[in-house]
């Protein structure tokens, strides 16, 4: 009886401490939450710190310390842990996780382009096997900085693959360059853009395309021998012969005529357009030997000094009415005037940014070639 008496009373303890035991551990840890997250082929959990701890960066070193071990690749993608997921496919180094990781990156660049390329270089240096590069380069031109996308495919093709892999690099750094080529022609950065096809022709002399373009530029700016020098190298290619014949009849014909000035003209519609510098600002103007006066958009001539009253303006299609404007120092190719007035009214036409009208025409005998679109000049006597 007496046995049986102690033996109740230690089982009877031992709940009690049980119990305690349970109590003390429930108060001092707190409940975990779980998640469950999808991938399209795996299910899985993962467990979240306490939600009392505000302190992110130590939630996030406490969270990759705790819970790489266990998660698969897919898991740490989609929790935005690349770094962790990078480490995990160095140790996993299959085609499946190379191409988890490559489309990863891919979609994170339409959301994030700056994250995107942090990630994207720090795994190319890493594994510089992957396709990642292309990724970057794509990125690059999505972002339009063309220059950095030009030389990573420069790069690319220094590192030869393969001979389809070098023909759609030299593809695609064409495409590149006509578009930063326009960029820069959008933006009247004509030294960033001459610079820029000379590099271009020291890097691949056998591509006549970049010497073609810089003679073209040339013209355009009357730098007529520079341009002359190039046509003369590429009088015989297979793909620009026939214009590079008509641009070099363009230059023997100015010199044959006489006319001191040739200034190449850009078509329009039906109409032709100069550049002019207006004290040391380029505006593209319409030729309008209609028009009184040479005439400005007022909304891009805030650089013009007003002169005081409104005029009005007879121009090819009506008349309206223009402030005036003195400009001090007028240039369009090699033609250069002083203390040249012109008007200023709203304008809206794509692309044009007024008239060249006749205060600067009567002062020149002139024609113009429609064939090649030269305006030829002669200062009158």
């Amino acid at each position: 009886m007496l046995n049986l008496k102690k033996a109740l009373v230690i089982l009877l303890f031992v709940l009690c401490f049980a119990w305690l035991y349970q109590a003390y551990f429930t108060i001092i840890l707190p409940k975990q939450e779980t998640i469950i997250y999808t991938d399209k082929e795996e299910k899985y959990t993962t467990k979240l710190l306490p939600a009392h701890n505000k302190n992110v960066n130590e939630i996030n070193i406490k969270s990759e310390e705790k819970n790489v071990k266990g998660l698969t690749l897919a898991q740490l993608l989609i929790d935005n842990r690349f770094y962790d997921a990078m480490a995990y496919y160095l140790e996993n180094t299959t085609e499946d996780n190379l191409k988890k990781i490559e489309s990863y990156l891919a979609n994170l660049a339409k959301t994030n382009s700056v994250l995107a390329l942090e990630y994207m270089h720090t795994f190319l240096d890493a594994v510089p096997e992957s396709n990642v590069l292309k990724l970057i380069i794509d990125t690059y031109i999505t972002q339009e900085n063309f220059t950095k996308a030009i030389e990573l495919i420069i790069q690319s093709k220094e590192n030869y693959i393969s001979q389809s892999e070098d023909i759609r690099l030299t593809l695609q750094l064409k495409e590149v360059a006509i578009k930063y080529i326009d960029n820069l022609m959008q933006l009247h950065e004509y030294a960033t853009l001459i610079r820029f096809l000379e590099d271009m022709i020291a890097y691949d002399n056998n591509d006549s395309f970049y010497s073609y373009r810089l003679a073209k530029l040339y013209m355009m700016l009357d730098k007529v021998e520079e341009a002359g020098a190039l046509l003369d190298t590429l009088q015989y290619d297979e793909v620009y012969a026939q214009n590079v014949k008509s641009m070099l009849n363009v230059i023997d014909k100015v010199e044959e005529e006489e006319y001191r000035y040739a200034i190449p003209l850009q078509k329009s519609g039906d109409h032709y357009t100069a550049l002019v510098f207006l004290d040391g600002v380029d505006f593209k103007l319409m030729l309008d030997t209609g028009a009184t006066y040479i005439f400005i958009d007022e909304d891009k001539a805030s650089i013009l000094s007003l002169m005081g009253e409104e005029i009005r303006l007879q121009t090819a299609g009506n008349d309206i009415m223009a402030k005036r404007a003195n400009v001090m120092h007028l240039k369009v190719g090699n033609v250069e005037m002083s203390n040249v007035t012109v008007t200023l009214a709203p304008f809206k036409r794509e692309g044009v940014d007024g008239l060249l009208g006749m205060n600067f025409f009567r002062q020149f005998t002139f024609f113009i070639n429609q064939e090649e679109s030269i305006l030829y000049l002669n200062p009158k006597e």
